[in-house]
């Protein structure tokens, strides 16, 4: 099984341990970065979503998840906690914690499911009647739990796939995320405000909530590809609970191109200017 190893530069020594031969083996975790690192808040980064699933357009390799850790960080797939220990990547060393390690079949099996869920979504909200068999043929299958064909009817299609992606959306939330009660601070000091938000145990998780986000995403912006044979998610608006900690605007921000109209290394918006030039009807 191939794994994606953290960074060493996000690990911090927690303590030595010793050997029965005597050998002495340092423990490490994986820190918080400084906050002069380059960070980034997840949940204000809608991009994770789509291009989580464009990844997932293609089969997931080793350099491909490393392509990913090294723009947004591994997804922590896994609730099991890594002990690592390996000669040569530390020196002998050992290595525990969450998110140490990414296994490359996790990380494609989640990267499916996001996939699956987001081009479900788009379908409903699509132009065209909905074709679940060519839905299905584009896309992975989700956990019977999910699914419950049992009650998929004739005619009820669409409803019975609203409903699937709800309960895709909160099997993966109860695995991943958590309630939390965040306390406002400024200048390290609590200001008497607080805020029920939501936690998450990885990256993965703050994937999850904003495909909840997007969902329940009534009254929010979410903006599709212009090409009118494409209309994929390009971004949306994300929540509102992004940062309980005015502290954290210390932290580096990736910005969201909020001006984006097309899919992002797909050739969409060479397709729509060429049809255009040529006159193609609904390409003003």
């Amino acid at each position: 099984m191939s794994y994606v190893v953290a960074s060493v530069g996000l690990l911090e020594e927690i303590a030595e341990d010793v050997r029965e031969h005597g050998g002495r083996v340092r423990r490490w975790r994986g820190r918080t970065p400084d906050k002069d690192a380059l960070t980034y808040a997840p949940l204000g980064t809608p991009e994770l979503i789509v291009d989580l699933a464009e990844l997932a357009e293609k089969p997931i390799t080793p350099e491909a998840v490393v392509g990913w850790a090294e723009t947004y960080g591994l997804l922590a797939s896994s609730r099991s906690e890594d002990v690592l220990e390996q000669l040569g990547l530390l020196g002998g060393e050992r290595i525990s914690g969450f998110g140490c390690r990414e296994s490359v079949s996790s990380f494609a099996e989640a990267a499916k499911e996001i996939r699956t869920c987001l081009r479900a979504y788009e379908a409903l909200r699509g132009r065209d009647d909905l074709d679940l068999d060519e839905l299905s043929a584009r896309t992975d299958p989700l956990p019977a739990e999910a699914l419950r064909p049992w009650e998929r009817k004739p005619g009820h299609e669409r409803a019975w796939l609203f409903g699937v992606l709800g309960r895709m959306v909160q099997i993966r939330l109860s695995e991943h995320c958590y309630p939390q009660f965040n306390i406002y601070a400024r200048g390290g000091h609590p200001t008497g405000r607080y805020a029920l938000t939501h936690g998450f145990h990885g990256l993965l998780g703050a994937v999850w909530i904003q495909m909840a986000w997007l969902l329940e995403s009534e009254g929010r912006r979410v903006t599709f590809c212009k090409l009118p044979d494409c209309r994929r998610v390009v971004s949306f608006e994300p929540g509102e609970d992004l940062d309980a900690d005015p502290d954290a605007e210390a932290f580096g921000r990736r910005k969201t191109r909020k001006d984006r109209v097309f899919c992002k290394g797909r050739g969409c918006k060479q397709k729509y200017d060429y049809r255009r030039k040529q006159g193609w009807p609904g390409h003003p």
